[in-house]
């Protein structure tokens, strides 16, 4: 019989076999992002586009990124969609969480949240595991 420490190897060992390694999560999440990122895209534009001609930053529906990188800057596996623009990031986060002159209307946690079913979709499909399996 095998020592209790080879057990504990040879689990681990079959364990680590079912957790995807950095790059398997990076495919994974880059999938969902592009998901959440066109979906957050066409709902910033649906509510919040304007007419405004800024030359400088544009308009914040058209900038939104995907980076490879945690909110660190850490390579860890992880995607992040945000605007990578402070101005748009503000903005969009007051519109998301209002203020005192403008009213909440939370379409960013709204979409994520409406976007949740998709993502995981898309990352499982990135991953290799077939619908309901």
């Amino acid at each position: 019989m095998a020592s209790f420490e080879d057990q504990l190897n040879n689990y681990r060992k079959q364990l680590s076999k079912l957790v995807p390694n950095t790059e398997q999560k990076l495919k994974a999440n880059k999938a969902g992002a592009e998901v959440y990122q066109k979906r957050l895209a066409e709902v910033t534009k649906a509510k919040h586009y304007s007419n405004k001609k800024d030359e400088k930053y544009g308009h914040m529906a058209d900038h939104i990124e995907i980076s490879d990188k945690n909110s660190d800057e850490v390579a860890d596996g992880s995607a992040t969609v945000g605007w990578p623009n402070r101005y748009h990031a503000m903005n969009a986060m007051r519109l998301n969480d209002g203020t005192v002159h403008i009213k909440a209307d939370h379409f960013v946690d709204i979409t994520r949240e409406e976007s949740n079913d998709a993502v995981v979709e898309a990352q499982a499909k990135a991953l290799g595991f077939k619908k309901g399996g």
